[in-house]
């Protein structure tokens, strides 16, 4: 008794749903596809009583294949990319014998076609029906009709896989375009940040000659070019892997010792300092517990933050970089005695390329900042500094000191 087509309607629609549901991959499920495709042959052969039936598939851009098949006395070929265009161009199933498509080896052991999932990109697959023809030498309406019904029943769930897998190429490619443009925003932060220790070297090298014979220069040169260099390694390390700095959870790891990056940092600035009249003082409280940040990244905000504050703070004034405990927090002020900031562009200073310098070009900086500030998850503000001038604040969760 042949089997009714509509009975494999629930678990064929239910199996594509599957394959189009948000955890697909950007391209169809082949094996889901395969056993779609079978269930719906074998249903076709039980209804038409034909003797073998095929399903082609083709993906854009590539040769159409085999992809089901059932029933005996397969057809031995390949299908050919000009059969399936001509077969994906029919208006519905048709007798191949009285269509354009039996030139090709498509009418070789198939009497009947039919395409599926059409659209303006052309039909994704093409069912034929071999073994069908009545003692005249036709295919039967009867049989055209099932034919037609089968397609048309995995039709729309086939079409809304393939929306959804070219829903899914195109967030693959909106990652790929965002990682491209997060790897040219982290070539202008290396760019950035590599200027400021070839400055500090430069300034060492500028005063080596009449300092040459001072062993205590010599060798607090040697360390800072030392570190500066590795500094810029590191660096460079960073845009190859095309990651940002990586952060320790909060709570985790050794984090950065407060005292020895506000140390670092002042020896990188002090020439700097002296030579604008600028004094750079430090406070930081004894026995501050160690931050959840790396240390590169902790120097880097902060050589950012009391850069800044030289370039704004004249002659005669200070600098001040201050720490301490708040509880389970590390406190960080970076003071400066300039014109201050106004409130209505204290957001604006931390988005990329924004800067209150029109005379030369940057704004990165304090962008940077924020974002090592926030991977490790802490905070970065601007208020008043009393007295005059701007204060940046900066809060990190502390982790605990490493053990001996």
């Amino acid at each position: 008794m042949p089997h009714d087509v509509r009975a494999a309607t629930p678990p064929l629609a239910a199996s594509l749903v599957r394959a189009a549901a948000p955890d697909a991959r950007s391209r169809l499920d082949l094996p889901e596809l395969q056993s779609v495709l079978s269930h719906a042959l074998t249903d076709l052969l039980a209804e038409t009583r034909a003797t073998h039936a095929a399903a082609w598939w083709a993906e854009p851009g590539e040769e159409p294949r085999v992809v089901a098949a059932a029933g005996a006395s397969l057809p031995d070929h390949t299908p050919l990319a000009s059969d399936f265009e001509r077969i994906a161009a029919l208006p519905g199933a048709r007798d191949l014998r009285e269509c354009d498509a039996a030139t090709g080896t498509a009418g070789e052991g198939y009497c009947a076609a039919v395409p599926i999932a059409a659209n303006a990109d052309g039909a994704a697959a093409v069912l034929l029906l071999g073994g069908a023809r009545d003692a005249t030498g036709h295919v039967r309406p009867r049989t055209l009709a099932a034919l037609d019904a089968v397609a048309r029943r995995i039709e729309q769930p086939i079409l809304a896989s393939l929306a959804h897998a070219r829903l899914a190429r195109l967030d693959a490619d909106v990652l790929r375009l965002d990682r491209l443009v997060a790897l040219g925003t982290l070539v202008a932060e290396v760019v950035h940040e590599v200027r400021n220790p070839l400055v500090s070297v430069k300034t060492f090298l500028q005063l080596l000659p009449e300092r040459r014979g001072d062993p205590e220069f010599l060798q607090s040169f040697l360390d800072v070019a030392g570190d500066e260099l590795q500094r810029i390694e590191r660096l460079l390390d960073l845009l190859l892997d095309h990651a940002s700095p990586r952060m320790p959870a909060p709570g985790s790891g050794s984090g950065a010792a407060i005292a020895t990056v506000v140390e670092a940092v002042e020896r990188l600035v002090a020439h700097r300092g002296a030579a604008a009249g600028v004094r750079i003082e430090s406070e930081v409280a004894a026995a501050l517990p160690h931050c959840a940040i790396e240390p590169d990244a902790l120097r880097q905000v902060l050589l950012n933050l009391v850069l800044n504050a030289l370039d704004v703070t004249p002659a005669g004034g200070d600098v001040r970089v201050a720490a301490r405990s708040i509880g389970r927090v590390v406190q960080i002020d970076v003071e400066d005695r300039g014109p201050g900031i106004p409130r209505a562009l204290r957001r604006r200073v931390f988005e990329p390329f924004f800067s209150t310098k029109a005379e030369r070009p940057g704004g990165l900086g304090l962008a940077i900042s924020r974002r090592l500030v926030d991977q490790a998850a802490g905070t970065l503000a601007i208020a008043d500094r009393p007295g005059g001038g701007t204060r940046f604040r900066m809060r990190l969760p502390t982790t605990p000191a490493p053990t001996a």
